[in-house]
């Protein structure tokens, strides 16, 4: 039996329980480009293709995948809505971060936009939209997801914050999240105007000194004053070691532990790597439509999680697991990178050690890897 063939096999059980379809041929091939992903990391379809263990050829395993991701009848949240209540069915006790970003894909044509669940110092991807076009985008064109993503997180969490970059800078996206019922805390630009409340406004930037800390409490947004918030105020440097604002307002106290909140927001950067040069290689993906990203982000999205359990899994095993995958002394892989690197050494040298897919993560916490560089590096 084929490792593709074993590797389906794994996931067929448990999607196949959990998603329930008149037509099944639609479970059946979803499957088969989870395994493509996994076994190619990549989410070009060619790639994916070599890896479906058909007695056909190239052209119509292609065809094959690109059927499924025109399919109008597969529908993406029904399908991962039931995957995600059962991965997070022992989360009800858990105050989660939720973190929001967006990456570019087919050059400036498209932005996906994600909301992303933080999970050992990575993230797991819970819902995304596809926007057409480069720059800010404007809360009326995310709002629609963000309540889909309220009204099914808030039966499986007690408590949510959301974390998002300069990007969201505006003011409607903080009293989206008061609508919403969660906490906040976004970047904001170092040259917003802030009303202090004795009713002076100045920038941020004229009332921080450099590489001083600031918190201001009960503060509105600009000078139009429309958002009453806090603002925690910190440095760090820029690409070329210059200083740089790190400004955060909150619906919270203003203080070291906001700053401290706002940087998990990395998990998805980090996680975004995961799905590009680091795991599935997405920013080379040729897909010119909407619809069919969104499908393939369905497939990655189940990739995904299932290398955070098998992540999981490792840890489980002890050191002597982990040091088959990763060459050091200490932990220097996240979660995914665990997982991958399991899927891929058992698939090199035997399928006797690879558990099924149980779609299930517990709420994990994991300390930030720094991994040593020295000039004789090759990890």
């Amino acid at each position: 039996m084929s490792s593709s063939q074993e590797l389906y096999n794994r996931l067929n059980e448990k999607l196949r329980e959990l998603v329930d379809v008149k037509n099944r041929k639609q479970v059946s091939n979803w499957i088969w480009i989870i395994v493509g992903i996994l076994q190619s990391q990549s989410a070009n379809l060619s790639q994916i293709a070599n890896y479906l263990p058909m007695a056909t050829k190239a052209e119509s395993r292609v065809t094959l995948i690109r059927r499924w991701l025109m399919n109008p009848q597969v529908k993406v949240w029904p399908f991962y809505k039931k995957v995600l209540e059962h991965v997070l069915s022992g989360w009800s006790e858990v105050e989660a971060y939720l973190i929001l970003d967006g990456v570019m894909v087919f050059g400036d044509r498209w932005q996906i936009f994600r909301v992303s669940l933080r999970h050992g110092c990575r993230a797991i991807p819970i819902a995304w939209t596809i926007v057409e076009g480069n720059g800010l985008v404007k809360v009326s064109r995310l709002k629609r997801m963000l309540e889909k993503v309220q009204r099914f997180l808030k039966r499986h969490l007690k408590r949510m914050t959301l974390l998002a970059d300069a990007g969201f800078r505006d003011c409607d996206w903080a009293q989206l999240c008061e609508e919403l019922g969660w906490k906040y805390a976004i970047r904001i630009a170092c040259n917003t105007y802030i009303t202090l409340p004795d009713g002076t406004s100045e920038r941020l930037d004229n009332l921080v000194p450099v590489n001083r800390n600031r918190y201001f409490q009960n503060v509105w947004l600009t000078r139009e004053t429309k958002l009453q918030t806090n603002v925690s105020v910190t440095w760090t440097t820029d690409p070329k070691g210059k200083p740089e604002m790190v400004a955060i307002i909150t619906d919270q106290i203003a203080c070291p532990a906001r700053l401290r909140e706002y940087s998990f927001r990395m998990s998805i950067e980090q996680s975004f790597r995961d799905d590009k040069s680091g795991g599935f290689d997405l920013e080379h993906t040729r897909l010119q439509h909407a619809q069919r990203i969104d499908h393939l982000l369905l497939a990655m999205a189940i990739a995904t999680l299932w290398c955070h359990e098998l992540g999981e899994f490792v840890l489980k095993q002890g050191e002597p697991a982990r040091c088959l995958v990763d060459p050091a002394h200490e932990r220097t892989l996240s979660l995914f990178q665990l997982g991958l690197r399991w899927l891929k050494r058992i698939l090199a040298t035997g399928l006797h050690f690879l558990p099924d897919f149980q779609a299930l993560l517990s709420h994990l916490k994991l300390k930030p890897v720094v991994i040593p560089i020295s000039p004789n590096s090759n990890v």
